[in-house]
This record gives structure tokens, C-alpha cells and sequence, in this order.
């Protein structure tokens, strides 16, 4: 029991790391997008940097899944790895459908992933409003400027 504690632990710092690095591409985008010029319809331009932002972020979140699933494999817990990709998704966004369950004493990564998958989802939805309130302001502040004769 504790080899599979210390090993799912193991795991969700390596997708911490993982979390970290999209986090900061996905931090360094923005940055530099809000630099640049809003043109002549802001709301558009707004919405595309939220969906590069947010392809990112989600991309960084699909490789953690992606990651657990290998787990899953080299562990034998799965006949194929698109199951274990499966079930990997389904836990780490904690839907648990129970479709397809662990067996034996890795069934404990279960609920590691699914508090993984909370907190790294926590950290991505943090980022995104983080991006949110600064569009916001900056949207706010080139509005009044506009109006300002």
C-alpha cells in the first residue's frame, strides 16, 4: 500500500511540473499578447487570445492525462492503452462513470488521480480567470482612452 501512496505521489509531482510548464507558456503568451495593440474590434481580439490561452492550458491538462494513462499501462492494469486513456480522462476530471475500475492494490491511484486532476484543473481555471480580469482592465482602460478627447 505505501509503494502505491509513494508512487502515486511521485506522479502527481511529475504533473505538477507538467502543470507548471503550461502554465508559464500559457503565462508568457499572454503577457505578450496583452503588449500588443487591441485594433479596431477588441472583443474578437480578446477571444482569440482566450482560445490560444485556453488550447494551452488544456493541452498541458491531456498530456497529464495522457501521462497517468502510461502509468496505468506500464502497470498492467489495462489490455490497451486507449482504455487506460479512458479511464485516465474519466478520473482525472473526476466524472468516475465506473465503466472501467482499477483491480488490486493500484485501485488507491484512483482517488490520487482524481485529487490530481482537482488541484491541476484548479491551477488552469486560476490562470484563465487570472487572464480574464487582466483583458478586462485592459479592455476598460482602452475604452476610456478612446472616449477621451
Amino acid at each position: 500500500m505505501i509503494a502505491v501512496v509513494a508512487l502515486g505521489l511521485l506522479a502527481m509531482s511529475i504533473c505538477l511540473a507538467l502543470q507548471a510548464f503550461a502554465s508559464v507558456l500559457a503565462a508568457r503568451y499572454f503577457a505578450h499578447a496583452q503588449t500588443q495593440p487591441m485594433g479596431r474590434k477588441p472583443w474578437r481580439t480578446i477571444f482569440l487570445q482566450f482560445s490560444i490561452l485556453m488550447i494551452v492550458l488544456m493541452v498541458g491538462n491531456i498530456v497529464q492525462v495522457a501521462f497517468w494513462a502510461l502509468l496505468y499501462s506500464v502497470l498492467g492494469a489495462f489490455e490497451d492503452f486507449e482504455t487506460a486513456m479512458y479511464f485516465s480522462g474519466v478520473t482525472f476530471t473526476s466524472l468516475g462513470y465506473g465503466d472501467v475500475v482499477l483491480d488490486g492494490r493500484i485501485r488507491l491511484l484512483g482517488p490520487l488521480q482524481a485529487a490530481n486532476g482537482l488541484m491541476m484543473f484548479g491551477i488552469t481555471t486560476a490562470l484563465f480567470f487570472s487572464a480574464i480580469q487582466q483583458a478586462t482592465g485592459k479592455l476598460g482602460t482602452s475604452n476610456r482612452t478612446a472616449r477621451e478627447p
